[in-house]
């Protein structure tokens, strides 16, 4: 199916009743730098670049004219130092430590906010500035031109990309990193370099005056940085292939015949993904002259076992120059798991004449309970890309994420990551909301944030288990309670095929007053989870006592039933760590000292009953 991709806003209101702002809205969300792994990664294709008509090499700065419209000193710089990790105040990861474009060693370009200790957006002045090649390109003769880049960066929250001017300057056409390629938000690594390629046709071909602009604006945050090197125009190739967007969660097509929203769910309960396996999708596209034929999107599924599955879309047929078709396009067949644990997902594209395009992993855990959007694949909060006001002086916001259910089941208890620059003592209730209309349907009791909880993973369980209905899409909340120093903030990650909303509750985020639910710009890092919870009451319901609770590893069995129990440990990937037997009106004791801290369940299970309860080992 060929289309122009739907726009986000577009989706969100299939299936909702009121309307929704996808605009940052600055006031209520507190931005904080952290190291994150979205498990994107890109391989340079085989195919070898046209010889350019224009080139750059940026060794000699002179052949640039640098501007500055804000606030010196923070510009662009010229630099033959690829150590950038020597030229930055916070730590990089590794693979952008060295910048390793084809002639760093004889000058690049950089922007480098990170290099100047303090947060600079607490000045309030953004800063904007360029740097454009000094003589105009002539490129009289020429039908179909594109521009080529080499660079690396760490993104957050900034807008950087390359104008063209046809016109000496008179006019320009912008093309945003962040919009044209798949780096669309914060703190998302390049790989190194990573090479941009832009269709300037438009814009430059046949122009004797033709301009190349780089722009950074930070929108006053606090940024990491950006390199260029080797600029190069040349005729479009007969033969291109781009392939973008790359999702599991049937996000561009899926959702349209099935009903639902289509997220990328990073932690997918096995149940649910039985019911609805994943959907690999992606959008294609002809960025050559010719017509490309027999264009496929292919994924390779890598299971935990090591096992690969391959699967393909139908193929098509996408014209090219000037028209460059995209295909919006999904495999034929879903990927149905056959085991809990970790799937990486490799995306990549080929036609009769071109051979392969970039290739995208991505991954997804399979779990036994636990329904998350985030990248916190390990659980300990590294991944979070900043965080959210919930409980606030002007009053206690509602922060929620959308979760489709395609199989019945029963939410036992939402769990949240609380942000760092949350405050203890801060009271706050977790909520399930039916999310066509955002309709309220039950809560937990209201838990007191400790101090062990800043920065950490907080499990808060309903009153009681919540029945949740194939074919309903409901939101997993936390509200926070108005006060005047007790803030509380909810964690949130760069997954984009998600859908998340804040409720305004008096602290005037947007102009459509109390009450109102607005689009947030991040997914929050907040889960549902569907396995059983205990507590006291529960206890003497089931015979089963699990003392201390939590612990540091050593812990009581009292099994007060008169029948024996085998009984399983297993971690949040719902993973055995532990297996043993409980005895029938016996205690035990058992030594779980080895394991990591966080959250576990123990399943006991005997020939006429089985119960779970939850386990933290801290």
């Amino acid at each position: 199916m060929k289309r122009i991709l739907l726009s986000l806003l577009a989706i969100f209101t299939i299936n909702l009743a009121v309307a929704q702002q996808k605009a940052p809205l600055t006031n209520y969300k507190m931005d904080a730098k952290s190291n994150i792994n979205t498990q994107v990664n890109h391989n340079s294709s085989s195919v070898t670049p046209p010889a350019p008509i224009w080139s750059d090499d940026c060794s000699d700065p002179t052949t640039w004219t640098f501007t500055n419209t804000s606030l010196p000193p923070l510009d662009w710089n010229w630099s033959n130092n690829p150590d950038i990790q020597s030229q930055c105040v916070t730590n990089l990861p590794a693979g952008l430590q060295t910048f390793n474009s084809t002639t760093a060693s004889n000058g690049f370009m950089i922007i480098n906010s990170d290099a100047i200790p303090g947060n600079l957006d607490q000045n309030g002045t953004p800063t904007v500035c360029e740097f454009t090649n000094t003589q105009p390109i002539d490129l009289s003769g020429y039908a179909n031109v594109q521009l080529t880049f080499q660079h690396s960066f760490r993104w957050w929250n900034d807008s950087r990309g390359v104008r063209v001017s046809g016109d000496n300057g008179t006019t320009w056409t912008e093309y945003q990193i962040s919009d044209a390629t798949t780096y669309f938000t914060p703190n998302q690594d390049s790989d190194n370099p990573h090479i941009s390629t832009y269709n300037i046709t438009t814009e430059a071909a046949g122009q004797s005056q033709v301009l190349v602009q780089f722009y950074y604006d930070d929108h006053d945050y606090w940024g990491w940085y950006w390199t260029v090197d080797d600029v190069s125009i040349e005729e479009v190739p007969d033969n291109g292939l781009g392939c973008t967007d790359e999702t599991f969660g049937g996000w561009w097509v899926g959702y349209q015949t099935t009903g639902d929203i289509g997220i990328d769910y990073t932690l997918y309960p096995m149940a649910q993904a039985t019911a609805m396996p994943y959907r690999m999708e992606g959008v294609v596209k002809n960025t050559g002259v010719m017509t490309q034929t027999n264009v496929t999107l292919h994924v390779d599924v890598e299971e935990p076992n090591g096992n690969i599955s391959s699967f393909t879309s139908s193929p098509s047929s996408l014209l090219g120059a000037p028209n460059n078709e995209n295909d919006t396009t999904g495999t034929t067949v879903n990927f149905s798991p056959g085991s809990m644990g970790v799937h990486d997902f490799t995306f990549w594209a080929t036609s009769d004449s071109f051979p392969t395009t970039d290739t995208m992993i991505m991954s997804s855990i399979v779990t036994d309970t636990v329904y998350g959007v985030d990248y916190d694949w390990d659980g300990t909060g590294s991944n979070m890309a900043g965080s959210y006001y919930c409980g606030r002086a002007c009053g206690g916001q509602v922060l929620a994420n959308v979760f489709d259910i395609y199989e019945n089941t029963s939410l036992t208890s939402i769990s949240f990551h609380v942000g760092s620059s949350s405050v203890a003592g801060a009271q706050l209730a977790v909520e399930v909301y039916e999310q066509n209309g955002q309709i309220y349907l039950d809560e937990s009791d209201v838990y007191t944030l400790q101090p062990q909880d800043i920065g950490s993973w907080v499990t808060v369980p309903l009153v009681s288990p919540y029945p949740l209905f194939a074919g309903t899409t409901y939101m997993a909340a936390v509200r926070g309670t108005q006060h005047p120093t007790d803030t509380s903030l909810v964690s949130s990650t760069s997954n984009i095929n998600t859908s998340s909303y804040i409720q305004d509750n008096g602290c005037d985020i947007g102009s459509q007053g109390f009450g109102y639910w607005y689009s947030a710009s991040s997914a929050l890092a907040i889960r549902m989870n569907f396995g059983y919870i205990s507590s006291v009451e529960d206890d003497i319901k089931t015979g089963f006592s699990v003392y201390p609770n939590p612990s540091t590893g050593f812990i009581t069995i009292d099994n007060q039933n008169n029948d024996n129990y085998n009984f399983v440990v297993r971690n949040i990937l719902g993973q055995i760590a532990y297996t043993g037997l409980s005895n029938n009106m016996s205690k035990s004791s058992i030594d779980l000292s080895d394991l990591d801290g966080g959250v576990y369940t123990i399943e006991f299970d005997s020939k006429e009953s089985s119960y779970t309860k939850k386990l933290i080992i801290e």
